[in-house]
C-alpha cells in the first residue's frame, strides 16, 4: 500500500462571485521512502496541494476528495487529529524560511518546541536533542547557534533550521516546497544533498515541489507535471527526458538552457487565471500542437499506449498507483515525439 494516496482532489476558493476551482481531480501516489516530484509554473496549484495535505489551507478555501495517509483520509480528520499528525508524521519545509521562522524567538527554542509538543520531552531534553539535530543538518557550533535569532543567520542556515524542525520527529513524509528558493547555486546543491542523505538515513518519503526540472532529474524517481490545477503528465524521471508526451512537458524541457548557440524555445503566454480558463484543454491557448478539437473538450488523464492498459478511458486508482505507469492528458499524445538536444 502507498504511503500517501491523493484521489480526485479538488480545491476551491470562495469569492464574491461564487466558488473558484483552483485544483481539479488531482490524483497521485507516493511510495514509502520515495522522492516524488511535483513540477509546474507558479500559480499551477503545487503549493496549494501541499497545504491541503498538511491541513493548513487558507480560511477562504476548502478541499474535496481523498488524501489517504497510512490508511486514513486526512480530509475527514478534525483539527486536533490533523494537528497531532502535522509536524510528527507529515512535515513541511516552506519556500521562504525568513517568513516561516518566528523572528522574536531563538531558532533553538523553535526546534525544541516541536519536540516538547509532539514527543513530550522536557525543555532540557528537547534542547539537547535540538543540538544534535543542528549537527545532523550540518550547522556548525550548534551549542552557540541555538541561541541565535533568524535574522542573525544566512539564508542557507535558516533553511537548515527549517529542515531540523521538519525532521525533528522523524516523519514518514516530508514535503519540500521549493526548498532552495533564493539560495545561490552552491548552497542549493548542499541543501538537496542534505535532504537526500536524511531521506536515506530516516527512510522517509519526500514530496519535492519545484519548477526546476534539473532538480527533479537529479533527486526524484517519479514526477507529476501540473498546469492550471490539473495533472498533465505522470511518469518516471527516466521517461521525462526520454519520452515526454504532453506539449506542456515538452515546452518546459525546450525552455531549459542548452549549449552555446542553441536558442531557448520559451512557452508563449502565461498561466491562465483559474476564473478565466480556456475551453477544452487548459493548455490549448499556449500549445504549438493544438488543433480545433483541443478547444472543444478537456481531455482525460489516460495511460499512454505503451503501458499495456486500456487507454480509451480514465485510469482507475490502482493503475495510477503503479510506479512505472505513464499517464498523459492530451488527445495527440500518440503522435508527439521529442528528442533531447543539448
Amino acid at each position: 500500500m502507498s504511503l500517501l494516496s491523493v484521489r480526485n482532489l479538488n480545491i476551491f476558493f470562495k469569492s464574491p462571485n461564487g466558488l473558484i476551482k483552483v485544483v481539479s481531480k488531482l490524483s497521485f501516489e507516493i511510495e514509502e521512502a520515495e522522492v516524488f516530484g511535483l513540477v509546474g509554473e507558479s500559480g499551477c496549484g503545487k503549493s496549494l496541494t501541499a497545504l491541503s495535505i498538511m491541513g493548513i489551507l487558507p480560511q477562504n478555501s476548502f478541499a474535496e476528495g481523498e488524501i489517504i495517509f497510512q490508511g486514513c483520509n486526512l480530509l475527514t480528520l478534525d483539527k486536533e487529529s490533523i494537528r497531532r499528525l502535522r509536524g510528527k508524521e507529515i512535515a513541511m519545509i516552506f519556500q521562504e524560511p525568513m517568513t516561516s521562522l518566528n523572528p522574536v524567538l531563538t531558532v533553538g527554542y523553535q526546534v525544541a518546541e516541536v519536540l516538547t509538543t509532539h514527543l513530550g520531552l522536557s525543555k532540557k531534553e528537547a534542547m539537547a536533542n535540538t543540538i544534535e539535530l543542528f549537527r545532523a543538518v550540518k550547522i556548525s557550533s550548534p551549542e552557540l547557534r541555538i541561541r541565535e535569532y533568524p535574522h542573525q543567520m544566512s539564508g542557507g542556515m535558516r533553511q537548515r533550521v527549517m529542515i531540523a524542525i521538519a525532521i525533528a520527529c522523524n516523519p514518514s513524509l516530508l514535503i519540500a516546497d521549493e526548498p532552495t528558493t533564493a539560495l545561490d547555486v552552491t548552497i542549493q546543491a548542499q541543501i538537496l544533498e542534505l535532504l537526500q542523505k536524511l531521506r536515506e538515513e530516516m527512510k522517509m518519503a519526500i514530496l519535492l515541489i519545484t519548477h526546476d526540472l534539473g532538480i527533479i532529474a537529479e533527486n526524484a524517481s517519479r514526477v507529476a507535471i501540473m498546469y492550471a490545477g490539473r495533472l498533465m503528465e505522470l511518469f518516471t524521471v527516466e521517461k521525462l527526458f526520454q519520452n515526454p508526451r504532453h506539449p506542456y512537458t515538452i515546452g518546459l524541457l525546450d525552455s531549459l538552457p542548452k549549449e552555446k548557440g542553441i536558442p531557448l524555445v520559451p512557452i508563449p503566454g502565461f498561466v491562465p487565471e483559474p476564473y478565466n480558463l480556456p475551453p477544452g484543454c487548459k493548455f490549448s491557448d499556449r500549445c504549438r500542437f493544438a488543433i480545433p478539437e483541443c478547444r472543444e473538450k478537456e481531455p482525460e488523464l489516460k495511460p499512454v499506449a505503451d503501458n499495456n492498459f486500456n487507454s480509451s478511458s480514465p485510469p482507475p486508482q490502482e493503475v495510477i498507483a503503479k510506479p512505472s505507469v505513464h499517464l498523459v492528458r492530451c488527445i495527440r499524445s500518440g503522435e508527439i515525439r521529442w528528442k533531447f538536444s543539448r
